[in-house]
């Protein structure tokens, strides 16, 4: 099988980065991963919209047929290479990662946009004003999130690693980027921090370049 990730640095697209390394060091399976540098809009070339004609990231290519979406990725990803241990085994457990993942993708991710994108969603008049409602909604999201580490399990969902763990790097990430300060998420932080040292997370931040703090 051959598998073929397209992605940008520090995107939503880190989440199958890092289980594609998980399927990696459990099973030997090696995969390429092409960067799509979204500042100089190479997810807009023709060349990329032959490969997703949305213009977005992450793509994974498996043989001949493009996956996309990453609640479908990674739901690919676990099912093709379960000893990988991407999402529990459990059924509710797994369906308990599965409803954090989708909830951080359709939900938290898409406000975010607003704060980095407030354009593609208002009038110049108002672009400012999307933007600064946009950060307050944002600062209640990852104030969920601040609630579920103060309870001080390992993991957003128990006692397991899972995609929504990965996500939760980006938010914080994404946060400082906003001007947020992220010591006014003490827990949050401090998970985030210690989900940063783990090895196959630490590769994958040092291959694409990134890092936890951004606040300046």
């Amino acid at each position: 099988m051959n598998l073929h990730l397209y992605y940008a640095p520090g995107t939503c697209s880190f989440v199958p980065h890092v289980s594609l390394e998980l399927i990696r060091e459990a099973y030997g399976q090696e995969f390429n991963a092409s960067l799509i540098n979204l500042a100089k809009g190479e997810q807009m070339t023709p060349e990329y919209k032959l490969i997703n004609a949305k213009g977005q990231v992450p793509v994974l290519a498996v043989d001949d047929a493009k996956l996309t979406q990453v609640v479908a990725i990674v739901n690919f990803l676990n099912e093709t290479f379960p000893k990988a241990n991407i999402l529990p085994a459990d059924p509710i457990e797994k369906a308990h990662a599965l409803s954090m993942l989708a909830w951080m993708n359709n939900t938290v991710h898409p406000t975010f946009t607003r704060v980095f994108r407030p354009e593609r969603f208002s009038t110049p008049e108002s672009k400012d004003a999307v933007k600064s409602v946009a950060i307050e909604i944002y600062k209640t999201y990852l104030n969920d999130i601040e609630e579920i580490c103060a309870k001080g399990q390992p993991f957003l969902c128990g006692q397991q690693l899972t995609p929504a763990d990965i996500y939760a790097i980006a938010f914080m990430r994404w946060a400082g980027l906003a001007k947020i300060d992220p010591n006014t998420y003490p827990n949050y932080l401090k998970y985030a921090e210690r989900l940063t040292e783990i090895p196959t997370v630490k590769n994958i931040m040092s291959k694409e370049g990134i890092v936890l703090h951004t606040f300046k």
